[in-house]
């Protein structure tokens, strides 16, 4: 059965249980089969960005294997890789922890099936480090195409688009990194757990 961009529509009850059932080192784990845990699994997944910034190289390999699908694990342990290297590249002339904050504002359900499933999710990210980088948000399309592969859903691939990107409305100043961080000093990212 494929769905033509419809929300997925369940009950309250099968978004409570759509996942993930866990967490490990910041990764999600433990989806429903079902359009919500579709939707649940595409939603984290997208939100991931600070555990792998955190993690070491070979931790990092393991994080995103346990995401793929086992046919492109290898494509995207290399892609995430190469993006991490050029990040950390990037903000190595900082100081302090690099921040990347993420959420999901809104889904497209493309296409659904008890095995395969294509997700749309309109994300923003907001990256800091003291010294080299404001607090900047990039916003995106990561267009999800997950299967049904050892009990869970995986990713079999991701496609990116920035934007569409709002216009920062007059009502506050831009942060610094450092009021930034402490603005937000003992939140936990929605959805987030142990």
């Amino acid at each position: 059965r494929a769905a033509s961009a419809q929300p997925a529509s369940g009950t309250a009850a099968d978004a409570v249980n759509a996942g993930p059932a866990r967490v490990t080192n910041g990764i999600p784990s433990g989806f429903a089969r079902t359009r919500e845990g579709a939707v649940a699994a595409a939603a984290a997944f997208v939100c991931t960005g600070q555990a792998l910034v955190d993690l070491d190289p070979l931790s990092v390999e393991d994080a995103v294997r346990s995401m793929a699908a086992s046919a492109s694990a290898d494509r995207q342990v290399a892609d995430a890789q190469s993006q991490l290297r050029r990040t950390r590249d990037a903000l190595t002339s900082g100081q302090g922890p690099i921040v990347f904050r993420q959420a999901v504002v809104a889904y497209r359900l493309e296409a659904f099936d008890p095995d395969r499933a294509r997700v749309a999710v309109w994300n923003v990210g907001v990256l800091t480090r003291d010294g080299v980088a404001p607090p900047q948000a990039g916003w995106a399309i990561s267009t999800f195409d997950l299967v049904w592969e050892r009990d869970d859903w995986r990713i079999w691939s991701e496609a990116v688009v920035p934007g569409p990107a709002p216009v920062l409305n007059d009502s506050t100043a831009p942060a610094t990194p450092a009021q930034f961080v402490q603005s937000l000093d003992g939140f936990v990212d929605f959805g987030a757990h142990g």
